[in-house]
């Protein structure tokens, strides 16, 4: 009786040893397949943010025909449309080639600014600006490029 006990006890166990592996081995599977699909929605949502970031374009507002010189005028600019976006940082390009640049406002959330010009000329017509956003460690450039019409 003690031998078919212990057979018996061993057998199940044996059954259960199995069952539990067999269950074991299935969620090792789910865990794979939910990390594969983790991964792709990370791909995802990553490809969507670089996709609306790089459809950024920069609005210039500045309420005014024309600019006088050696008097500051305020010059608001818009992204495509009013939202909290990643922090950014606005620098003004100058220079003979507009090689150079210049950082004229930092850390900022919203998606519009203000920019304060005061051209010294008449030819001083031209204002380049760059917005740079730094996402997941890929710094994003958005540019602008503005003709403004200066008066004596």
């Amino acid at each position: 009786m003690r031998k078919t006990l212990t057979l018996t006890i061993i057998a199940f166990s044996i059954f259960l040893y199995s069952c539990e592996n067999s269950r074991i081995t299935e969620l090792k599977n789910s865990v794979s397949k939910l990390t594969k699909l983790n991964s792709k929605l990370i791909d995802s949502i990553q490809t969507l943010q670089e996709k609306n970031i790089s459809s950024f374009y920069l609005i210039e507002n500045s309420g005014k025909e024309n600019i006088k010189v050696n008097e500051t005028s305020k010059i608001h600019f818009d992204f495509g449309y009013k939202n909290y976006v990643p922090e950014y940082n606005v620098y003004r390009l100058y220079g003979e080639n507009y090689d150079e640049r210049e950082l004229i406002l930092k850390n900022q959330k919203l998606s519009e600014f203000e920019f304060e010009f005061t051209p010294e000329n008449i030819g001083e017509d031209r204002i380049q600006l760059e917005v740079a956003m730094n996402v997941d460690g890929v710094e994003w450039i958005i540019p602008a490029d503005l003709r403004i019409n200066v008066i004596d």
